[in-house]
């Protein structure tokens, strides 16, 4: 009878050490996707704070009321900001004009 348990020994050892290393990794990779899901969790948190607008000390000190509008459909715009905008749209259709004028000019010369 003692050949025939240690006959299985080695293979009771093999398989003990192959679940424990099975195991260790599992539980490695849980605890990496743990980790990186906290980290995906923290840096959409930094986004989201980042993108917030901060509220000015006047409107606080003020006790200016915003009404539904405006938080549904955000504040009007400033004159400068118009401005900027307009100013921006026109450089966009002279850059889109110049465009069609390059192309056309290739176009005519491949020919």
């Amino acid at each position: 009878m003692p050949a025939f348990t240690t006959h299985y020994v080695p293979h009771l050892l093999y398989s003990l050490a192959i679940t424990s290393l099975g195991m260790h990794i599992l539980s490695q990779r849980k605890s990496a996707e743990a980790e990186r899901l906290q980290l995906t969790a923290q840096l959409i948190m930094k986004l989201v704070r980042s993108h917030r607008t901060p509220v000015s000390e006047q409107e606080v000190a003020s006790g200016e009321e915003i009404s539904w509008r405006e938080v549904m459909l955000g504040r009007k715009k400033d004159v400068r900001e118009e401005v900027e905008e307009a100013r921006r749209k026109r450089a966009e259709e002279w850059d889109r004009r110049d465009m069609e004028t390059v192309q056309k000019e290739v176009q005519s010369s491949g020919s």
